[in-house]
């Protein structure tokens, strides 16, 4: 057990807009595997090399010992904190399924699939209940795991950034300290592949080189994965929000179980800066 009496609150800083226009300037072009329960259409892109050093490929998670199945899940208290490791940029991040190092240990990437530096929301306030340990929620399946890091091995911040999507009303928005700051209609998953509801976060932000492609300008990546499609054309079914080139579907159950919006409803989204770990509900 983990004893937080003499624990002091940890240093937190906010996301500032110069590092959020740097993971932005920092994604890597690729869409043909990432956002794969999106879009029936198969995007056509221009190829561009990487910008960000590392493997391109993300492993499939496994745990050392425990099926990822048997992960436990989150409650929905991701309340705006976000962990990054420290160190290398590639070097796989240490989680843990308990609050130990002699736990078992969590295979997760130091990169997610197109190349962006792994981020976790954290669950909870360790402003209020500081440890040495923060319990976060993972980028893997399933949807809304949990794992463990030590306070030592990340940097810690915070956004007062939320990001609501409304499935039933088919609506996303986005407020800032509580205040509305977006809102826009969207197209969703179709009842065989739903978009899947509860909490995530923003894992990566990819700029299109074809901006008229199935996925409009810009995509947004999800710690979240389709129930229903555990692959699809080499992806492993991430779901995200993006543009589209089919902006009449915008309203509709149309998608693979991706959020959609128009491509200058994406593009708005995409100038408010938010950064990666950003909290997105989903009901």
């Amino acid at each position: 057990m983990v004893d937080n009496r003499f624990r002091r609150a940890p240093q937190v800083r906010p996301v500032g807009p110069a590092r959020r226009a740097a993971l932005v300037a920092t994604t890597i072009v690729s869409l043909l595997a990432f956002l794969a329960g999106c879009s029936g259409d198969r995007p056509t892109l221009e190829a561009a090399p990487s910008t960000l050093p590392g493997s391109t490929t993300r492993p499939a998670p496994t745990t050392t010992t425990t099926p990822l199945t048997a992960l436990p899940t989150s409650p929905v208290n991701v309340l705006g904190f976000i962990a990054t490791p420290k160190g290398s940029p590639n070097a796989q991040p240490q989680v843990y399924a308990e609050p130990s190092r002699t736990a078992t240990k969590i295979d997760v990437p130091a990169r997610t699939m197109i190349g962006a530096p792994t981020t976790f929301a954290v669950i909870g306030d360790p402003e209020r209940q500081p440890s040495s340990w923060y319990k976060v929620m993972l980028p893997i399946r399933p949807n809304t795991a949990v794992g463990w890091v030590e306070a030592s091995t990340v940097d810690l911040t915070k956004t007062d950034v939320r990001i609501f999507v409304d499935l039933e009303g088919r609506t996303i928005r986005a407020e800032r300290a509580g205040r509305e700051v977006f809102r826009a209609p969207i197209a969703i998953g179709t009842e065989t592949n739903p978009t899947p509801t509860g909490p995530a976060y923003m894992t990566e932000l990819i700029k299109n080189t074809n901006p008229a492609g199935a996925y409009g300008p810009y995509a947004f990546g999800l710690s979240v994965h389709s129930d229903t499609l555990t692959e699809f054309e080499g992806g492993d079914g991430q779901v995200g929000i993006h543009g589209t080139n089919k902006p009449q579907l915008i309203g509709e159950r149309v998608s693979h179980g991706c959020v959609r919006l128009s491509n200058s409803d994406i593009q708005k989204l995409v100038d408010l800066q938010l950064p990666l770990g950003a909290p997105v509900f989903i009901s």
